[in-house]
């Protein structure tokens, strides 16, 4: 009897657990959609089966513990091998429901086909479990751990930005960490139901006993060599060969959680990580990369820069999650969001910057902005924590050649993704990380922009005379979640109701605490002697629920076209000094383009690939990782063949990021470099 107690316990927990919670069963649905509605209106059946899985777990048990009398030692029969693989088979079409049901919202219009293919990745992964260790218990625990762990962790990912959970992500888990209690974690009722039943399920394997698969060595040699050619032939499948593309899946890259859902989550998921390493552009080699340069060279013309002025301080901020939501035509808020920001624009030069990134991987933008490379050949991919390896080129190195001391700033953990490895092999010289900023003022749990930019000055005014300083400086106090408890809000959003709205009148007052720092900022080097260069910009904008785009956009999501995804992936930038700019047009550009426009707009000199960049984008405005903008202001997919003349600019331009990237010392210094000896 002492051994039915914990089973027992285990039941009447999880019963507690789910009547605690059972107004998420029961109150109010929050479900917008068509797709939603159809699971939501099943709730109270979702009730009754977190409910009497428990009870029939603890059934089991007793039954387990009073019929099965077998000597345990002994070989197991035919019989009960054919039972265990039935219950094997069925328990991974269980992981499978209960991993769609937390994160897909389209489960019941799932094709059968990719229902069945979610199934067999299961199967396979848990059959891998129990070959590793003999023994279908311990194999059916891990496995119902993995993917319930799996299903939730996807599901809060994809709530706080967005984007659900990708392979890139689990080469960011100290970032991750990093930010995570600046979240709320609520739970939803369908984690409520999969945590009580794949609970429910362990207490029946943990009752049964180890279940050997082998009882003899020969056996269990046998089946865990079985194993491991199970995970080798698995890998290779989904890795090396179009097996997922043969299937029809295919990927939405700018918006991911679309092929989670019509493809089931880990078939998506996999699908996105085979595509995570960029793969050489289909017309690569060293010589085409040759021809490429020879002819930009060729081309390039002489800027005369005589009357331009070369600033003593060339100081770039890259404003965490700094967007203009105006960009969604009905978005309407009661109060002026970035009435200064607004202001300055009449004397900078500013516009709309496209980026690659939504509601998070900051990297990638800061990527895009140091060294001018898009990220159109890896969009699956973190590349400071991929590819970043050796030294590279940037826009620090081009002004360290030119007698800048080249300082990055960023007022949070110096290991978010990997800065702190990155940053000396982009050529900074220091790098100012938390430690740096005590004593900052701060906004919510993060350093305010206010307290941000005081260290940032602070770093000016120590500087000895007659120095040149570049300063990268990447802010935090923006950073999602939106949902901290009392936080004062002083913008309003009019014509919506929805569950988004707290978090978004948040945010945009953050935006509005932004542009008063950013007053300060502007009016403290206004008063400056030395000529001052600012290149302000947002790296990417906030994760913002689908109810809240329908409102915005002002259609329901089923009918958002690739343009209006796209304006998703639009921020604000702009370029003032303290000094007369030459007349610029600015307009819309993209994070690759800014720091050569910057660069054209003073005294120093740039290297060819920044010309190259800025001759490039007379044909193509702008580009990011899942599409081009034409001359016409139109708005293309990468691949999409509407317009052969960009996408063969593009194709050269990928060769030279592949190029950049990976080809180490056989890149041309020349050619993305400055001389440092001039």
């Amino acid at each position: 009897m002492k051994t039915m107690l914990p089973p027992v316990l285990i039941s009447g927990a999880l019963i507690l657990f789910v009547l605690i919670n059972n107004d998420l069963f029961f109150g109010k649905s929050t479900a917008t959609d068509k797709y939603g509605l159809a699971i939501e209106a099943d709730r109270p059946l979702f009730f009754a089966l977190a409910i009497g899985a428990p009870l029939a777990a603890a059934v089991l048990n007793i039954l387990i513990h009073t019929v099965l009398k077998r000597n345990r030692e002994e070989e197991s029969t035919v019989s009960e091998k054919v039972l265990a693989a039935a219950l094997v088979t069925g328990n991974a079409f269980l992981s499978f429901f209960l991993i769609e049901l937390i994160n897909n919202p389209w489960y019941y219009s799932l094709d059968a086909r990719y229902k069945l293919l979610g199934w067999g990745i299961t199967l396979v992964i848990d059959l891998i479990f129990i070959g590793i260790f003999n023994s279908v218990s311990i194999g059916m625990v891990l496995g119902n751990i993995f993917f319930l762990v799996w299903g939730i962790a996807n599901y809060y990912v994809l709530a706080f930005r967005s984007i659900p959970l990708q392979y890139i992500d689990f080469f960011s888990i100290k970032t991750a960490m990093n930010v995570a209690g600046n979240y709320e974690f609520s739970l939803a009722w369908q984690i409520v139901t999969a945590v009580s039943v794949t609970l429910s399920v362990l207490g029946v394997y943990a009752g049964a006993g180890l279940l050997r698969v082998f009882r003899k060595r020969n056996g269990k040699v046998l089946v865990r060599g079985a194993a491991l050619i199970l995970a080798f032939s698995f890998h290779a499948v989904i890795f090396k060969t179009d097996f997922l593309a043969d299937q029809g899946i295919w990927l939405r890259d700018w918006h991911p959680q679309y092929t989670y859902k019509l493809f089931g989550m880990e078939a998506g998921f996999l699908a996105f990580a085979k595509a995570s390493n960029p793969e050489p552009p289909a017309s690569y080699s060293g010589e085409r990369v040759e021809e490429i340069i020879g002819a930009a060279d060729e081309n390039r013309a002489a800027a005369d820069k005589a009357d331009l002025v070369i600033p003593e301080n060339f100081i770039v901020v890259m404003n965490e999650s700094f967007a203009d939501l105006t960009v969604y035509p009905n978005l309407r808020t009661k109060e002026e969001v970035m009435p200064f920001f607004t202001s300055l624009a009449e004397e900078a030069v500013s516009g709309y910057l496209r980026v690659s990134v939504l509601g998070g991987t900051t990297a990638n933008t800061e990527y895009e902005f140091l060294t001018g490379n898009s990220c159109m050949i890896s969009p699956s991919t973190v590349v400071y924590n991929s590819f970043i390896k050796s030294d590279q080129f940037s826009l620090a190195r081009t002004l360290k050649a030119q007698g800048y001391r080249a300082v990055a700033m960023h007022p949070y953990y110096p290991n978010g993704w990997n800065r702190e490895f990155v940053y000396p092999r982009m050529g900074f010289d220091e790098f100012i990380s938390m430690e740096g900023f005590k004593g900052a003022d701060r906004e919510r749990d993060f350093v305010s922009d206010l307290g941000d930019y005081e260290r940032l000055i602070e770093e000016v005014e120590k500087k000895k005379d007659g120095e040149k300083l570049f300063i990268f400086n990447v802010t935090m106090q923006n950073h999602s979640g939106y949902e901290t408890k009392n936080y004062p809000v002083s913008i309003h959003v009019n014509g919506y109701d929805g569950e988004f709205l707290g978090q978004a009148e948040q945010y945009e007052s953050l935006i509005r605490e932004s542009d008063k720092a950013l007053e300060y900022l502007i009016d403290y080097f206004k008063n400056c002697d030395e000529k001052t260069m600012i290149v302000f910009f947002g790296d990417h904008q906030p994760s913002l629920s689908e109810d809240f785009l329908a409102y915005a956009l002002g259609k329901d999501a089923d009918d958002f076209t690739f343009e209006d995804e796209q304006k998703q992936y639009m921020t604000r930038y702009l370029i003032w000094a303290n000094y007369d700019l030459p007349e610029a047009e600015g307009g819309i550009m993209s994070a690759n383009y800014l720091a050569s426009y910057a660069l054209s707009l003073t005294g120093l000199q740039g290297t060819s690939y920044n010309d190259y960049l800025l001759g490039m984008r007379d044909t193509v405005p702008a580009v990011n990782a899942y599409g081009y903008e034409t001359a016409d202001g139109i708005m293309h997919q990468h691949g999409s063949g509407e317009d052969p003349e960009a996408e063969k600019v593009l194709e050269d331009y990928s060769c030279l990021i592949y190029n950049e990237l990976t080809a180490g010392s056989d890149r041309d210094k020349s050619f993305f470099g400055v001389d440092e000896s001039s």
